[in-house]
């Protein structure tokens, strides 16, 4: 009996030590966005530009003024710029050159996370100060990027309004699905691109 107890224990911290081994070591970015971050604000600004109707400004020489409320929205003007070029609009930094004058408003531009999980979190263990990894039966870590350009318009040479365009909405999204420790498996729409430069 005094055995049988014995190997039970040996098993037991066996299984502790196994679990532990099993423990997702966190990633580091060296940059301020990830590259899953950068990928679904690509995606999803590119997706909002897809949904603007630029054809009344075909052929035609423009100035842009870009404004958004966050650090993005100058790589949002420089690639808002390049994707009208693609679109045979002409695009000047000379106001008195410009047929138009483009405000360009970048309302939304970010990213969300958000997660859902069933198991027992990490904790340690108090005194001796042991860490118990993440035992995850089901978690879902919900990535989402969002999009929304609107586009107002007035005659360069006048000030007069021209008309203003219905916003752009982009979205897309990566998750990241873990079942029971090991099983681990990513949906997303970050290959599904809308534009391309040059297209």
């Amino acid at each position: 009996m005094t055995m049988v107890i014995t190997i039970l224990k040996k098993s037991s911290w066996l299984c502790v030590f196994l679990i532990a081994g099993c423990a997702v070591t966190s990633q580091i970015t060296n940059t301020p966005r990830s590259t899953i971050e950068q990928q679904l604000l690509v995606r999803a600004l590119e997706r909002a530009m897809a949904n603007l109707d630029v054809g009344p400004f075909a052929g035609k020489t423009v100035a842009v003024e870009f404004a958004g409320l966050t650090p993005d929205k100058d790589f949002a003007r420089e690639y808002f710029i390049a994707w009208l070029e693609s679109r045979n609009v002409r695009v000047t930094i000379n106001p008195s050159e410009a047929q138009l004058r483009l405000k360009v408003f970048a309302s939304v531009l970010g990213v969300d996370q958000g997660q859902s999980f069933i198991g027992a979190p990490a904790f340690t263990v108090p005194l001796i100060g042991f860490t118990m990894p993440e035992i995850t039966v089901f978690k879902d870590v919900k990535h989402n990027g969002y999009a929304e350009i609107k586009i107002s318009t007035t005659d360069a040479a006048t000030g007069k309004f021209v008309g203003e365009s219905v916003p752009g909405i982009g979205k897309s999204n990566h998750d990241d699905y873990t079942l029971l420790i090991i099983v681990h498996f990513t949906r997303t729409d970050l290959e599904e691109q809308k534009w391309d430069l040059g297209a």
